[in-house]
């Protein structure tokens, strides 16, 4: 009989966040939910996760040479804010739109290494030139990082675009994400 029947309930490792060209929905929502560890920035889970895949994030190339991402996002017309903005011309909110950019550019910060706690340092430039709509299909979200600096709060800058049906309908002329290297007492 004997043998040792302890289990470690409750003591899973997470998982290991590694460094890769795409990510899935599914591996987004892992990052969200914290299951890579608590070192790095969280982003938020649905219904205000504004990036349901990652498909193309390089640390070259883009408009400044210093990297890029582009990720999509399925919009669908049940998604709960067309009930409310607008009726009889429902809308996804500007705010929700330019929060998928700040969301990818955090994202792409943590992904080039820095651990901490994330913080949204700015915005500017944000122009609107078009909407999206329940029919929208899929949205594509970029960025074109313009700096990245490592200290105790790391940085990067970048624009910001947001493309529904081919046409870009938000831009950002620069977002500017943080993360605060954390402290051990």
């Amino acid at each position: 009989m004997g043998g040792d029947t302890t289990a470690d309930v409750g003591t899973t490792a997470p998982k290991i966040f590694v460094q890769k060209s795409s990510y899935t929905y599914a591996e987004l929502l892992a990052y969200g939910n914290r299951e890579y560890g608590d070192d790095l920035p969280p982003l938020p889970l649905p219904p205000w996760l504004m990036l349901y895949r990652i498909i193309d994030i390089n640390k070259t190339g883009g408009e400044h040479g210093l990297g890029y991402a582009v990720a999509e996002y399925d919009v669908n017309p049940a998604d709960p804010y067309f009930a409310c903005h607008f009726k009889r011309n429902p809308l996804m909110p500007g705010a929700l739109g330019i929060d998928g950019p700040q969301q990818l550019t955090g994202f792409a910060l943590a992904w080039t290494g820095p651990r901490g706690d994330g913080m949204a340092m700015g915005l500017d430039g944000v122009r609107y030139r078009g909407k999206v709509t329940p029919d929208s299909g899929i949205i594509r979200i970029g960025i074109d990082v313009i700096q990245i600096k490592r200290a105790r709060i790391s940085t990067i800058r970048a624009s910001g675009w947001v493309e529904a049906g081919g046409k870009r309908v938000y831009t950002m002329d620069e977002i500017m994400i943080g993360i605060v290297a954390r402290t051990t007492a």
